[in-house]
């Protein structure tokens, strides 16, 4: 969680790095006989498992850590090649995504974005906010281990979706989890999910509010 740099990968498939800081992702980019790949879809098909590993060599990771100015630097250089994890959503036409590849969704709406997390996370007892593609976090606010947060929240949305099938309820509108410290919320967002975690206390109507408006403005921008 405290290192800041770039962690270069070796791997049987091909080469490339991810740029991190603190524990989150900023940038990745990666690079095989299949294509490139640039941000998130970097990540993606890093974590994707190959359809066949025989013969595949040990892979090889390398930390070089970066002071302030070196890290700046890179992300200048990362912001050009379009290989941060943000930029990666309004899509490159120079990537190459094999179709067994999931990838991000490619027009993701430009409202989706930090300043609406910013409205979510100023809310009263709200304490951390996501927007997650496939179990993989795309933008977050708050304080979280987001890795963890979309992966879990992933689990419980297919869960809930084929509980709510089974009994002919049809598709989840809104899916909330509670205990007696959190509340843990997951509502669609264009072609993203959102997942707030609130403290107990949290005022479930007023975050009800909010979230439809953003819904609503979202798919109103993705419609046109």
């Amino acid at each position: 969680m405290a290192f800041k740099g770039a962690i270069e990968i070796d791997s049987g498939r091909g080469e490339g790095f991810i740029l991190t800081c603190n524990g989150e992702l900023i940038a990745a980019y990666f690079k095989d006989k299949q294509g490139v790949y640039r941000g998130s879809s970097a990540v993606q098909y890093l974590m994707a498992t190959p359809d066949n590993d025989t013969g595949l060599k040990q892979q090889n990771f390398i930390l070089r850590a970066y002071g302030d100015k070196d890290f700046a630097e890179v992300m200048e250089l990362c912001n050009q090649g379009r290989l941060l994890i943000e930029t990666a959503l309004s899509g490159d036409t120079t990537v190459s995504i094999p179709e067994k590849t999931s990838g991000l969704p490619r027009h993701t709406s430009p409202l989706l974005d930090e300043s609406t997390l910013t409205r979510i996370i100023r809310q009263p007892g709200v304490v951390a906010v996501s927007a997650f593609y496939e179990g993989f976090p795309v933008i977050s606010a708050g304080e979280a281990d987001f890795e963890h947060v979309a992966a879990r929240a992933e689990d419980l949305l297919r869960a809930g979706t084929t509980i709510a099938q089974d009994m002919n309820l049809g598709q989840p509108d809104q899916l909330i989890l509670e205990t007696a410290e959190n509340k843990f919320i997951i509502v669609p967002c264009g072609d993203l999910f959102l997942c707030i975690i609130t403290r107990a206390d949290a005022q479930l109507g007023l975050m009800r509010v909010l979230l439809k408006s953003i819904q609503t403005e979202v798919r109103s921008d993705t419609n046109r």
